[in-house]
């Protein structure tokens, strides 16, 4: 399966560092196929878990890297592009683009006795490997019975296959020399805002030369807890490193400065806290602080808005009673109603009658106050109760 393929890769990668004393090389040969193409091939060549040559189909020469002080390893890669483009001519066609995936080599105990490997993949899927004792290969996919058959009648191709990964590997590891790292662990921590929400996706990067770094873990704070967490690795990097890679989704709150994570190495442990930036630089935590703060700025500025209406409100209420009830004019005792009608009767001066009116009343005569006033001029009205009512209406 290809989850299997990808776990046996990895650990290979990484072999050699159960046994200090333990050697590995791999050569690990890769050729894609598309519908109407050309073939590709590729191969890199791995010591003790550290990539130290490349070889591609279009020169097949091999490119040194850095880490590798000297070698015997071989300068071309002829025989490995060929055995790669003829395997892929020989499993059935899958109407897709096909990738293979070819793993040899062999791995030095301390006790010098030595395990021989070769395995072939199909699309991350294992398809046949060979028995460097028995020289025969075991079929692992239901396509892979023709390539069986034809592999173990072809003796002497079995016979080249198996030397190289018993008699030649070992000589090869011994000519081996990496140059010295001086081991060292470095842990980041970044995160990326998922938008539209207020989660944060976590990231814990490690990169060590140190051998025994095989783990990485996240510190939560108590009331704050990662929706889902996930590690990768270790894997190894084309500098010689491994990585580790940890990933946790995490509210964005005022306890995300408490997040963190720890990698544990042979000597001691490192642990780092996250101070909030993404990888590019970018503060979350303090565009949350300033998003808070002005929420809060805005729920203030409401606040005394809604006081200071409900004031004025309030006082321009209370002042409309004020002036309603000082407006009110008492009501005026109808006995002095008839004397003053009596007495405007007798009065035949209408500035006289005026100036009368204007005292009793309080303020200038009203056009209701000089109708009823004629009225009863030129009526001879008289009725108190029916005075005292208009004039109440009047006077309101």
């Amino acid at each position: 399966m290809a989850v299997k393929w990808i776990k046996l890769f990895i650990q290979c990668f990484v072999l050699s560092t159960a046994k200090c004393d333990s050697h590995s090389l791999q050569f690990l040969s890769t050729g894609r196929e598309q519908p109407g193409g050309r073939p590709l091939f590729e191969q890199l060549t791995v010591f003790d878990g550290v990539p130290i040559s490349h070889c591609d189909g279009w020169t097949k020469k091999a490119e040194f890297k850095p880490a590798l002080e000297s070698s015997n390893l071989p300068v071309k890669c002829d025989e490995a592009s060929y055995a790669i483009l003829e395997f892929l001519h020989q499993i059935p066609p899958l109407n897709s683009t096909v990738y293979v995936q070819r793993r040899r080599g062999c791995i030095l105990s301390a006790n010098g006795s030595v395990s021989a490997f070769d395995v072939w993949a199909v699309n991350g899927v294992d398809f046949i490997s060979f028995n460097a004792e028995s020289q025969r290969w075991t079929s692992h996919s239901p396509m892979a019975g023709t390539v069986k058959h034809r592999w173990n009648n072809n003796n002497a191709r079995n016979s080249a296959f198996r030397n190289f990964i018993r008699e030649q590997c070992p000589l090869l590891i011994h000519g081996i020399k990496l140059r010295s790292t001086q081991q060292s662990t470095v842990l980041r921590i970044f995160a990326k805002p998922i938008v539209n929400t207020d989660q944060a996706l976590l990231r814990c990067h490690v990169t060590s030369t140190d051998k025994s770094v095989s783990s990485v873990h996240l510190i939560e704070p108590e009331n704050s807890k990662a929706s889902w967490v996930t590690v990768t690795g270790p894997v190894p990097s084309q500098d010689g490193s491994m990585v580790l890679r940890l990933t946790a989704e995490i509210p964005l709150s005022s306890d995300s400065s408490m997040y963190g994570c720890r990698v544990q190495t042979g000597g001691h442990n490192i642990t780092v806290f996250w101070d909030g930036n993404t990888l590019d630089g970018r503060h979350l935590l303090n565009v949350l602080s300033v998003h808070w703060k002005i929420l809060t700025a805005i729920l203030g500025l409401c606040s005394i808005l809604f006081v200071i209406t409900v004031l004025s409100c309030g006082i321009t209420l209370l002042l409309k009673c004020v002036k309603k009830k000082s407006r009110r004019r008492p009501r005026i005792d109808p006995q002095l109603i008839e004397q003053f009608v009596v007495f405007q009767r007798s009065v035949t001066s209408a500035d006289l009658s005026g100036i009368i009116v204007a005292f009793i009343q309080g303020t200038e005569r009203s056009t209701e106050w000089g109708q009823w006033a004629q009225r009863t001029a030129d009526n001879e009205l008289y009725d108190p109760e029916y005075f005292a009512h208009q004039i109440d209406r009047a006077l309101q």
